[in-house]
Parts: C-alpha cells; sequence; structure tokens
C-alpha cells in the first residue's frame, strides 16, 4: 500500500510533524510504501492508497482533502473550544470551507475521547466516522515507576528544578505560570525556573538533566508530546485538563499532577491551581521550607 502523509511543516519542534513521523514509521515496519510532502500534486494525490492529512485550518491541506483517495484526517484538536474561540473571526470566516473539506474525508482520527466529540460537535450530522488512536504507545511510559531519577539537589535547601519547553503562545498559558511563579516567591518555598523555548540534541538533553518538574499550563494541547517525553525520562509532570489525552486516569504512579477545572477556569483560579500543585512538589517531594530562590528565564 502507499499513504502519503500531508503536514504544513517538517520542523523537529512541530508536534504534528513529530506524530506523523512516528506514524510514517509504524507503516514503513507493516511493509507500506510511505512518503511525506508539505503541497502535493493532484497525480500524487491521486496514486496514493491513503492520504493523511495532519493538523487544519491551511489551504494545502484543503487541496489535499479535495484530490486524495482513501483521506485520513487527524486535526490534532484543531477544533477544540477554546482554540476555535481563539482569532475566532478568521476560523467563522473560512470555517465552511474548513468543513467541507474535513467532510470529504474516509475517516477522522482523534487522538482522545474528548477530542473526538470536539470534532463530531463542530461538523454536526455529516460527520465522517471518528476514530480514537492511542499516540502514547509510540512512548516507552510503561514501568516509568521504576526509572531513577535523583532529583537536583536532594540536600536540604536546595531548590526543585521546574521547567517549561515549548514556544510562548497564549494558549500555553505561560502567563498563569509566570503569575504563580510570582506568587511563590513571595513565600518561604524553594524553586528554580527556565523557560527554554527551542532546544534539540545535546543542548536539549542537558535541559533535561537539569529539570526535575516539567509544567506545562497548556490551555489547548492537540497531544503533549513534551510530556510524554518527560515521562520516558522518569520526570515528573504538571499539566491540566487543557491536554485532555493525559486524564485517562494513569499518572504514572505519581508522576503526573494533572489539573482539573484550569482550561475553563478563570484567570485567578488557574494561577492558584498552578500555585498549589508547585508549592505541593516542593514541600511534599523535598520536605524542604525557607531556602533561596532564584528566578531564571532563557
Amino acid at each position: 500500500m502507499t499513504i502519503l502523509h500531508i503536514c504544513a511543516g517538517w520542523q523537529k519542534w512541530n508536534g504534528a510533524a513529530n506524530i506523523a513521523r512516528m506514524i510514517m514509521g509504524e507503516q514503513s515496519r507493516e511493509g507500506h510504501e510511505v512518503s511525506f510532502a508539505t503541497w502535493a500534486s493532484i497525480r500524487q494525490l491521486r496514486s496514493a492508497d491513503e492520504v493523511w492529512i495532519h493538523c487544519g485550518w491551511l489551504p494545502c491541506l484543503w487541496w489535499a482533502a479535495l484530490w486524495g483517495m482513501n483521506v485520513h484526517w487527524m486535526p490534532e484538536a484543531c477544533y477544540d473550544p477554546v482554540r476555535l474561540r481563539y482569532h475566532g473571526w478568521k476560523k467563522w470566516l473560512i470555517g465552511p470551507i474548513e468543513r467541507f473539506c474535513l467532510r470529504k474525508a474516509s475517516k477522522i482520527i482523534a487522538t482522545c475521547v474528548a477530542e473526538k466529540g470536539w470534532i463530531q460537535s463542530y461538523l454536526g450530522n455529516r460527520c465522517p466516522p471518528v476514530e480514537v488512536v492511542d499516540i502514547k504507545r509510540y512512548f516507552k511510559l510503561e514501568g516509568t515507576e521504576n526509572r531513577e531519577h535523583k532529583i537536583g539537589g536532594q540536600e536540604k535547601g536546595k531548590a526543585l528544578h521546574f521547567l517549561y519547553l515549548g514556544r510562548r503562545h497564549p494558549l500555553k498559558g505561560l502567563v498563569y505560570l509566570e503569575g504563580a511563579l510570582r506568587k511563590i516567591q513571595q513565600t518561604n518555598v524553594p524553586f528554580d525556573f527556565r523557560v527554554v523555548r527551542n532546544a534539540f540534541g545535546d543542548e536539549l538533553e542537558k535541559v533535561w538533566d537539569w529539570c526535575d518538574v516539567l509544567v506545562l499550563p497548556t490551555l489547548s494541547e492537540n497531544f503533549g508530546l513534551v510530556i510524554a517525553e518527560a515521562l520516558e525520562r522518569g520526570k515528573r509532570v504538571i499539566t491540566t485538563d487543557g491536554a485532555p489525552v493525559w486524564g485517562d486516569g494513569d499518572d504514572y504512579c505519581g508522576r503526573l499532577i494533572y489539573l482539573k477545572g484550569y482550561r475553563d477556569g478563570s484567570g485567578e483560579e488557574r494561577v492558584r491551581l498552578l500555585k498549589v500543585a508547585i508549592e505541593s512538589e516542593c514541600c511534599n517531594v523535598r520536605g524542604n521550607k525557607g531556602c533561596d530562590r532564584n528566578y531564571e528565564q532563557f
């Protein structure tokens, strides 16, 4: 079988592209002929047995949906109501085109049950079949409770290292995290904090070595690759119900702290939930009180 994947970008930091790579690798191992394009010709689209479309809202994806044979569309949480409200007038303007092209798909693929509901709500009665797939299977998350991870500065008085890894974007919720950290600075709870936008290779591994707790204060996440990467490395993670893939009840033996009520809460409530979670990590994991703090941004 020949399978063509369409994704608007192929950068290392692009979550949709990284998920596409994982799916392509699995399909290739199964013996399929797999290829990738950011924009495909009609001939390419017609000759492929399956066309996989990743993400949404772009003309190159509409083109693929209109001309592709047996289209599998993976929208990566594009129809989360929170995302639909972001730049809502633009989405309202081109919404009829998006829905028309989506309804051309043979199958739409969601990453969790919540996303399936968003897709069905967005497309209404003419929604194609929606299948939920388990993206977590591409990561070595089983047995993470047995991973040895020495928390930096185990001694009393050493600060716990919190990391935000990703781009600055309003839907990532970094403003609420920074608000929570400012409040914590006024107390005696110790912490170190870094914001790292892009890091790859050896530089990225140094960042992970430094990190004790990853914090992803997202309002809307397609999957949350950085969460899986942190759990694979045995790190602790604080995230929110803006990443519903991770709210299935599995806390990975206490490593995953999942903040419910954050996504639809007020700004004040979001700050409060993050503050409580971070203070709890500092005090419960370490049992430390009253030491020097450092707020550092990169």
